[in-house]
C-alpha cells in the first residue's frame, strides 16, 4: 500500500534563523512510525541555522488527504510559533519556485542516483520515497533563534493544535509578513491590519439598523446612477455596524486587559497607532515629524505579537 508524505518549505526573516548547526532536527516522533522533522532547505551538508530557507517534513501517511490535514496542521503550528517567537516567517503558496520539467528532473535523478522532486515554496504532498531529493535555491542569512525553543513550540502546536479561525490565521500571516517590509510606513500599515483583521464589528442596535434602513430606501428612490447607488449603499451598511475604533477597543481590553505600551494603555495605544495609520494613508507622511515611526513600529509589532497570542489562549 502507497503511503505519502508532506513537506513544507518555509522563509525565515533574517533576524529570525534557527540556531542550529545540524542539518536536521527531530521534532516529533510518534509510536505507529511518523515523524515531524525540520530540515534544512539549502543544498545537502548545510546546517539548519546557514539558511533562512527551511523545511518541515511529515511522515508516513496512509492516504493523501491525511498527510495533507497533518501539513495544514504543521502550517498552522508554524504561524503560532513564529508569532511566540516574534518572527517572520513566509510559508508561500503551492506554486514550484524555478520548476524544473520531466527532463531536467530525469538528468537530476540520473546525476544523483536518487529521485528528484520540485522545491515548492509552501505545502507540497506526495507519495513516499526513500532518499527524495528537492531542487532548491540558496539564500544567505543572519541572525539567530533558539532552536530548542522553536522545536519545543512547533512540537507542542502540532500535537496540542490551537483552534483558530480564518480571521485569526490571516492576522497572523501579517504579523509574519511585516517583519520583511523594509519600509517603517509599510510595516506599520500591515501591523494595523494584522489588528483588523481579528476584528468582527457587532451591529449597532435595532433603532440604528432601522434608521439606516430608511437612508437605503431614500437611497434608492433618488435619480442617481447605480454605480453611485452601489457605492452609497456599501457605506451604509457599514454604519449599521460599531466603528473600528470602538470594535478594536472593546476586543484588545478584553484580551490585553490593563497592559502598557510606550506608557500608554493597549487599547489606546492601538488608537494612536491607527491614527498614525490614517495620516500615512491620506498625505502619505505623518504630520509631525518628530515622532519616531521606528520605535513606534516596533512597539506596535510586540503589541500585534501580544494580542494574537492572547486570542490564541497562549498567555507568556
Amino acid at each position: 500500500m502507497a503511503e505519502f508524505d508532506f513537506r513544507l518549505r518555509f522563509h525565515l526573516h533574517d533576524s529570525g534563523r534557527i540556531d542550529c548547526d545540524g542539518e536536521e532536527l527531530l521534532v516529533i516522533e510518534e509510536s505507529d512510525g511518523k515523524r515531524l522533522r525540520l530540515r534544512s532547505a539549502g543544498k545537502h551538508g548545510d546546517s539548519i541555522k546557514n539558511h533562512p530557507q527551511v523545511a518541515v517534513f511529515g511522515g508516513p501517511y496512509l492516504s493523501e488527504d491525511e498527510a495533507r490535514e497533518a501539513a495544514e496542521r504543521a502550517r498552522n503550528a508554524l504561524l503560532i510559533c513564529a508569532v511566540r517567537n516574534r518572527i517572520g516567517i513566509d510559508l508561500g503558496g503551492h506554486r514550484p519556485l524555478g520548476r524544473i520539467f520531466k527532463y531536467g528532473l530525469d538528468m537530476l535523478e540520473s546525476e544523483l542516483v536518487r529521485p528528484v522532486r520540485n522545491d515548492i515554496h509552501g505545502i507540497d504532498v506526495y507519495e513516499h520515497q526513500d532518499d527524495l531529493a528537492f531542487t532548491s535555491t540558496q539564500v544567505q542569512v543572519i541572525g539567530g533563534k533558539n532552536a530548542s525553543v522553536f522545536i519545543k513550540h512547533l512540537a507542542t502546536s502540532f500535537q496540542n493544535p490551537v483552534t483558530v479561525d480564518e480571521k485569526q490565521i490571516l492576522a497572523a500571516e501579517l504579523y509574519c509578513s511585516s517583519f520583511f517590509d523594509i519600509s517603517y510606513r509599510s510595516r506599520l500599515l500591515t501591523l494595523v491590519t494584522a489588528v483588523e483583521a481579528l476584528l468582527d464589528p457587532a451591529i449597532l442596535s435595532p433603532k440604528v439598523e432601522n434608521l439606516v434602513s430608511k437612508m437605503e430606501t431614500m437611497v434608492a428612490e433618488e435619480d442617481l446612477d447605480e454605480s453611485t447607488k452601489n457605492a452609497m449603499f456599501n457605506s451604509l451598511q457599514w454604519m449599521k455596524q460599531y466603528s473600528i475604533g470602538q470594535t478594536s477597543r472593546a476586543l484588545i481590553t478584553q484580551l490585553l486587559g490593563n497592559m502598557d505600551y510606550d506608557v500608554l494603555l493597549a487599547s489606546r495605544f492601538f488608537a494612536h497607532c491607527y491614527e498614525l495609520r490614517s495620516q500615512i494613508l491620506h498625505s502619505g507622511k505623518l504630520s509631525d515629524d518628530s515622532i519616531d515611526l521606528s520605535k513606534e513600529t516596533n512597539t506596535l509589532q510586540v503589541f500585534v505579537a501580544d494580542l494574537l497570542l492572547a486570542s490564541f489562549g497562549i498567555n507568556e
